[in-house]
Order: structure tokens, then C-alpha cells, then sequence
């Protein structure tokens, strides 16, 4: 949740080179199995994880259900970027939804392998994508039918979608898994 989207490429902006440049020094890499999850709900992680490879979900639970934020996918950061900068417990979990490889980055190590101008300069290109990505969110969910979002996250990522299980995506969609295959049914021609 830290930064969907956030793909490096040869056309991306010279801070997102430097920033994957300095992941791929660092980064320990990691396999991860469905199922496994990588940040656990009031915990304190150290590291953010850059994904290779894999299908993650953002969520909490409260009341006994479960509430999916969001999904990343290849090429994205993801972490609580509120957690990781104050020290603070974190106020959701991160859980593989297919196997995977990412590159752990510890904050410490991050910061040493930077100056400190390019620290700086680098954190906040990805705070500040990581706010277009959370305002873009709820702007969406106040703005956009459950059926508007579904095709947005089906056009995004058209082959990534089919490996989500439906009861996500609708727990995404603040919608019935009944209410999903209805919008699904809809959709195909």
C-alpha cells in the first residue's frame, strides 16, 4: 500500500532509479508461500518490501470481518509507512495472496546507504506518491459504484485480478460476494 504502482523502469524519473538501485544493494530477498503474512497487525516492522513477484493484500479486521484497503502487486512498495516513520504499531496487516518473492528493506539500512539529501529526496517521492494513492482510494469509494471500481481494477490489472478470490475483491468493494458475481456476470459479453 505504500506505493502501487510504483514501477521501475528505464522511463521512470531519475529518483525512482536511484530508490531501486539502492533496494537492490540491500534488499534480502524472500520467498513468500499464500497465505503468509508479511506484517502483522500493532507490530513494529523495521522494513518496507519491494514485490518481485506476487499478489499481496492490505487489510484489517475489526468486529470478526475483514476489511481489504488494497491490493500490490509486482513492481510496488508496500508497508504502513505511518508505522515505519514514527516507531508506532502499525494499523494493518500485509498478507501474500499468491506465492511470491520480495526484497526486504530494512528502514536502517535504507537510510545508511543514502545521503542524507537523497534520503530525504527519495522518502518523500514515495510519501507523496503513496498520498496520490490513498486519495485516490476514497475518492473513488465515495465517488465511483462498486461496478466503476471493479472495472477499474480489472483494466489496471487484467491478468492479476483472475488469481484474487472473489471474497476479496468484494471485501475491497465494501460489496456481497453475491453483489460481485452479479457485476462480473454483467461484465462479460
Amino acid at each position: 500500500m505504500f506505493s502501487p504502482g510504483f514501477l521501475i523502469d528505464e522511463a521512470s524519473d531519475c529518483s525512482s532509479r536511484n530508490f531501486y538501485s539502492i533496494i537492490q544493494k540491500i534488499g534480502k530477498p524472500k520467498d513468500v508461500c499464500k497465505g503468509q503474512l508479511i506484517i502483522r497487525y500493532n507490530s513494529f516492522p523495521s522494513f518496507f518490501f519491494y514485490i518481485n513477484s506476487g499478489i499481496f493484500k492490505t487489510y484489517r479486521k475489526l468486529n470478526g470481518k475483514e476489511f481489504i484497503l488494497g491490493f500490490t502487486f509486482k513492481g510496488d512498495v508496500d508497508c504502513c509507512p505511518v508505522s515505519l516513520l514514527s516507531g508506532t504499531p502499525n494499523n494493518f496487516s500485509i498478507e501474500a495472496l499468491t506465492n511470491g518473492e520480495i526484497l526486504i528493506c530494512e528502514l536502517s539500512d535504507f537510510q545508511s546507504s543514502c545521503s542524507s539529501l537523497e534520503y530525504y529526496t527519495l522518502l518523500n517521492s514515495l510519501l507523496v506518491n503513496y498520498l496520490k494513492v490513498v486519495e485516490k482510494r476514497v475518492l473513488d469509494s465515495i465517488s465511483l459504484t462498486a461496478e466503476e471500481r471493479y472495472k477499474q481494477l480489472c483494466e489496471k490489472y487484467p491478468d492479476q485480478v483472475n488469481q484474487i478470490p472473489i471474497m476479496h475483491i468484494a471485501s475491497y468493494l465494501g460489496i456481497k460476494i453475491e453483489s460481485l458475481s452479479r457485476i462480473r456476470k454483467k461484465m462479460k459479453f
